[in-house]
């Protein structure tokens, strides 16, 4: 019975962090396909080169849940402390030598994946805006784990309807309408800067 009440306990929010991710993406999609053919092809080059470069962001967020979970285990809420400094300091230090060489090397790297010029073009713009912002998404990786960690799934729910449906939908269709297809990049990265606050606070 307790382990039917633990599955159903972590398993329910898991499902519906899922659905909220998806679905957002889907809106910020539904902003992307306004503008067009090449923003659509440019803006898919960009989202693959960007779910590698999150790749160590997930990995530093995966190691520091499992550290902050094991000593929040035993009360150790001092380590817990160390554990998120130390974690977003190593965020910081990694994400911004990848936002550097992205900055650098957007156009090459959005030419991997299409050939299309009015589609590399916004892909590299993409890319050269969104650069600025890396360390702020690895820094939501760190801080969610460490809410994770504490077997606070509802609460991580919470803070992914806040991150993808009251900022980063809005912010992407309010900056875009106002700067166009350049205010895609813009209006997620303002998301990612006010998600880590909201994580931070909680």
């Amino acid at each position: 019975k307790e382990q039917v009440l633990l599955i159903l306990k972590l398993g329910i929010p898991s499902g519906l962090q899922m659905m909220v991710i998806y679905a957002g993406v889907t809106a910020i999609m539904s902003v992307v396909n306004s503008f067009g053919g090449s923003v659509v092809a440019g803006f898919g080059a960009s989202q693959r080169i960007d779910s590698l470069i999150t790749l160590p962001a997930m990995a530093l967020g995966t190691a520091v849940n499992s550290m902050a979970g094991q000593n929040i285990g035993i009360g150790r809420w001092d380590r817990v402390k160390e554990i998120a400094k130390y974690g977003a300091l190593f965020n910081l230090a990694i994400m911004l030598v990848i936002a550097v060489l992205v900055f650098l090397l957007a156009e090459p790297l959005t030419s991997l994946f299409i050939d299309e010029k009015s589609a590399v073009s916004f892909g590299t713009d993409y890319l050269k805006i969104i650069a600025f912002f890396y360390p702020f998404i690895g820094l939501n990786f760190i801080l969610n784990g460490i809410v994770r960690s504490s077997g606070a799934m509802y609460q991580v729910l919470i803070l992914n309807i806040l991150s993808f449906w009251l900022l980063r939908y809005p912010l992407t269709s309010i900056c875009s309408s106002f700067i166009g297809e350049n205010g895609i990049a813009l209006g997620m990265g303002i998301s990612f800067i006010l998600s880590s606050i909201f994580s931070f606070s909680y």
